[in-house]
């Protein structure tokens, strides 16, 4: 599906460490406007601290700032919307982080009040919003009606730990989220970048999957999050780079810009080879089972042999009935793409029976010795399309990796035929390190990388890692399962990219 609108956030993201708005940031707006994207800016700052971004962007859509606590039309001064913190509220949130050590701003109506013009940060506030405080001796005066708080420090871990315990005190009465590592705001529930996303998806009629979002700060969580497509800037902590779907480069090195023509712009169906795939893809990773091979009934067998001689075992001496394993039942609830051991200890936890973790690693390394006895005796089948796919791929000069969790990947690429068509395999490591070595083994990187999984699970772990693509083979019935965990595309088989035109489920 591809993106109609992008929300970006602006300090850390549209500017510089500098508070610079570079002319390629501006020309990467106006090849969205050019491209028919719409876009728009969230911010903490207060209205009046966007004015410098209106007219270098040419912005026409509603701004929200504070977090979303006002929503306003692109002259800065009409209101469409506002969400103000309830006053009790206000005051146990000023209280505690007075307490606390920080320092406090409140934003009310069109002002910022403050209680010591000289503290740490106000001199670069006032040049980030572009106006002066008004200093009180008392902040209580002014919280009737605010719409944000700001607790500052320079000590960047007693205000991490401050907004760890405004969270716990404050509950579902406000958001508190850091928008700087020496900023924790305050704002109402429902004025947070999330409900941004939210809001601009009922106003302008657009489902979720088509908005993107970019931002670089803890508060702009929620609304990577919400967003069909979240981009965390390069300079973004590992925090928020592990729950976006890509990462850019720093605000230093025009990520911003990086990030549209990347992700957006080069984004399918805009722009795609004939393998369905991104330009820049390289390298194509391919699960193993359930993508290339049809070893289910394999792995089931393997399984049922164990479990079967382990619980008629226990039977014998325990003088309780041994109720077999249910080859179909048993094998698709707990051990069907998922990692074998969790699968044990799933098998076990229904049966009622604990073990030490040492029988447990037994147990797993007998079911691998008796895979290995079932694959000298049978061959495994492969799918058809898949195998073909991964053909098309190395003839347009992809490189290509069989990646599996289990220990068994060479004997079984061997036994279905096909090993000489992937120039890399591994096995025995659990995604997402088994997709970032293969990628490192293959000499590309994530950015320039497709995954093709069966899972949801794994079609997950790919998404954390940041792959370019990710697309989700269907064999079981369960496309919006793989969508909702991150594919980009769901397909029954990969061999439906080929030449064919198909619906993404991410821009």
């Amino acid at each position: 599906m591809t993106i109609k609108l992008l929300i970006a956030d602006v300090d850390g993201t549209m500017v510089t460490r500098d508070k610079v708005l570079t002319p390629r940031t501006c020309d990467a707006v106006a090849r969205l406007r050019a491209s028919g994207i719409l876009f728009t800016l969230t911010s903490g700052r207060p209205p009046r601290g966007m004015a410098g971004l209106v007219a270098p962007l040419k912005l026409t859509a509603p701004l929200a700032a504070f977090n979303g606590g006002v929503y306003v039309k692109p002259d800065l001064t009409t209101v469409l919307a506002q969400r103000t913190l309830p006053p009790a509220i206000a005051r146990q949130a000023v209280d505690f982080m007075l307490q606390a050590g920080l320092d406090v701003w409140v934003y009310q109506g069109a002002d910022w009040f403050l209680r010591a013009p000289e503290a740490f940060r106000v001199a670069r506030e006032k040049t980030n919003v572009g106006f002066d405080p008004v200093v009180i001796a008392d902040l209580h005066g002014v919280l009737d009606a605010a719409i944000k708080l700001v607790g500052v420090s320079e000590d960047t871990a007693r205000v991490a730990r401050c907004e760890a315990e405004l969270a716990l005190r404050l509950g579902s009465e406000a958001s508190a989220a850091r928008s700087t590592p020496y900023y924790v705001d305050v704002t109402h529930p429902e004025a947070n970048k999330g409900m941004v996303v939210r809001e601009a998806s009922r106003l302008l009629g657009l489902p979720l999957e088509q908005i993107a979002a970019i931002g670089d700060m803890a508060n702009d969580l929620p609304m990577l999050n919400t967003a069909g497509m979240g981009i965390a800037m390069g300079n973004a902590s590992p925090e928020v780079q592990r729950f976006a779907r890509h990462v850019t480069r720093t605000n230093e090195e025009e990520g911003f810009a990086h990030a549209v023509d990347t992700f957006i712009l080069g984004q399918p169906p805009l722009a795609r080879t004939k393998l369905g795939l991104p330009p820049r893809t390289r390298a194509c990773l391919f699960g193993l089972d359930g993508v290339l091979t049809q070893t289910s009934s394999l792995h089931a067998r393997a399984w049922k042999q164990l479990c079967d001689y382990y619980l008629r075992q226990r039977a014998l001496s325990s003088g309780q009935p041994f109720i077999p394993f249910d080859l179909v039942r048993d094998y698709s609830r707990y051990f069907d793409g998922k990692p074998s051991q969790e699968g044990i200890h799933a098998f076990l936890d229904a049966r009622g029976i604990e073990l030490p973790e040492s029988t447990v690693h037994a147990l797993n390394d007998r079911k691998a010795a008796l895979l290995a006895e079932v694959l000298q005796q049978e061959r495994v089948e492969t799918y058809e399309g898949a195998v073909r796919y991964v053909q098309a791929a190395r003839a347009a000069g992809l490189r290509t990796a069989a990646v599996s969790e289990s220990r068994h990947c060479a004997g079984m690429l061997q036994s279905a035929g096909i090993q000489d068509l992937f120039d890399a395999r591994l096995d025995a490591t659990l995604p997402p390190e088994l997709y970032v070595t293969a990628a490192r083994t293959l000499g590309v990187s994530c950015e320039e990388t497709a995954v093709f999984e069966d899972t949801p699970a794994g079609v997950a772990a790919a998404r954390a890692a940041h792959f370019a693509y990710v697309v989700g083979v269907d064999r079981l019935g369960q496309p919006a399962e793989l969508r909702r965990h991150g594919a980009d595309i769901v397909v029954a088989d990969p061999a439906a990219l080929l030449d064919q035109e198909v619906s993404t489920s991410r821009g």
